[in-house]
């Protein structure tokens, strides 16, 4: 070879394989296909992802988004409740192995042990490929977990090159639960798409706020928001269980709740006297900057998330947040007392504590370092850690 010659150095090809996914993954996609310089690859499920979510992903990676139809389940146990480990739910999508092997990649990127994860697993093992595992889980989410999944899971995790996650819970439990101490980990890989959010409600005026309010008769005292689905999980039933007691000492609250679910009825029956409460149901995401902009603290009283993704959208709009401590997102994302406050929704005075402190706090204060906090989990963020993990095992 003389001096003028020179190798070009191949370009990394990733593969991430996730039957579901919500439109919140989008640009963390889009950012991993320009680091990838377009050789960045997906495979996902059609009856498990929206149509909406699945135009948008065909717009940003073009025929490398490969959708995937006909998956076939078993379910064992109930699947009525949403806690996780309430029933056992086995998938096959025909094809998989194929399809994963058609792409050729050089790092595979599972969504857990589980689902559609043994696909993209063996062909890492069979193809000496490296393996990423994109994992989300906490020791409490999963306390519940029979011992047979643990085993398994320790099994299936023995060739898993780098764990991508989202924090220092789920660190805990891959560290202390799996014993998987020695895998390296990359946090900071879990994020929300709030950047068109924030910039919606930037543009909200006084006035906007003030006809808002005026339509939904509220009161001049503090507005509580909480967004999510109406169901056991979310904690709805015990922070409005309390709500009672706080407008005693603070009649002039409002407490805005939306989200679909099976409690949403049932709940508006039982709350319908009670003014300070406006249940309003589903609403279209794009009105949902409104009511961002119009309240003063967003709440979650979950009783079990992994990393609940509307903390980070009021955080990235500039809201103090009271935050569950069975939400995984917490040891990142809420500072007591800086941006907001942690509560324990299963012990009613520490709802009560909780919400009677906003009215001593600096709610603009605490809206600024939340807006701080939570730049530090924005897609291009999430997006190049996942990268640089993928680059390390690449070139081991």
């Amino acid at each position: 070879m003389d001096g003028n010659t020179f190798i070009k150095e191949k370009t990394m090809k990733i593969l991430w394989i996730s039957p579901w996914f919500g439109n919140y993954r989008i640009p963390v996609y889009e950012n991993l296909n320009k680091l990838c310089s377009g050789n960045f690859y997906l495979i996902c499920s059609e009856e498990n992802t929206s149509e909406l979510v699945r135009g948008k992903l065909k717009a940003v990676l073009g025929n490398h988004a490969i959708v995937m139809s006909g998956e076939q389940r078993m379910t064992m146990g109930s699947d009525e409740s949403d806690f996780a480990n309430s029933a056992l739910v086995i998938k096959k999508q025909p094809g998989l192995y194929k399809a994963v092997k058609s792409v050729e990649a050089d790092v595979i990127i599972t969504e857990g042990f589980g689902g559609w994860a043994p696909a993209g697993i063996r062909y890492a093992v069979t193809h000496r490929k490296k393996l990423c595992m994109f994992y989300e889980r906490t020791a409490y989410v999963e306390r519940n977990s029979p011992i047979w999944r643990s085993m398994y899971r320790r099994l299936v995790g023995i060739p898993v090159d780098y764990f991508l996650i989202n924090g220092t819970l789920t660190e805990e439990y891959l560290n202390e639960g799996l014993h998987f101490k020695r895998t390296p980990k990359v946090k900071g890989c879990m994020c929300a798409d709030s950047f068109g959010l924030s910039q919606a409600v930037e543009k909200v005026t006084r006035a906007d706020k003030d006809a808002l309010c005026e339509e939904l008769k509220l009161k001049d005292g503090l507005t509580f928001l909480f967004v999510g689905q109406m169901v056991e999980r979310k904690g709805i039933k015990e922070l409005l269980a309390v709500w009672g007691r706080h407008i005693i000492e603070y009649p002039n609250d409002n407490l805005l709740v939306i989200g679909k679910g099976i409690l949403e009825k049932p709940l508006k029956e039982l709350y319908a006297g009670d003014n300070s409460i406006h249940i309003m149901g589903g609403i279209n995401y794009d009105e949902l900057y409104k009511y961002y902009a119009l309240c003063d603290v967003f709440i979650m009283p979950t009783l079990e998330d992994n990393w609940c993704l509307v903390i980070p959208e009021a955080m990235a709009c500039g809201k103090p947040v009271a935050c569950s401590i069975y939400n995984g997102g917490h040891y990142e994302l809420v500072q007591d007392g800086v941006n907001g406050y942690k509560l324990d929704p299963l012990k009613p005075e520490s709802i009560i504590d909780i919400l009677a402190k906003f009215h001593q706090a600096d709610l603009s204060a605490m809206g600024q370092k939340a807006i701080e906090i939570e730049s530090n989990y924005t897609p291009d963020k999430a997006a190049a850690r996942i990268f640089e993990a993928c680059e390390k095992v690449y070139k081991r």
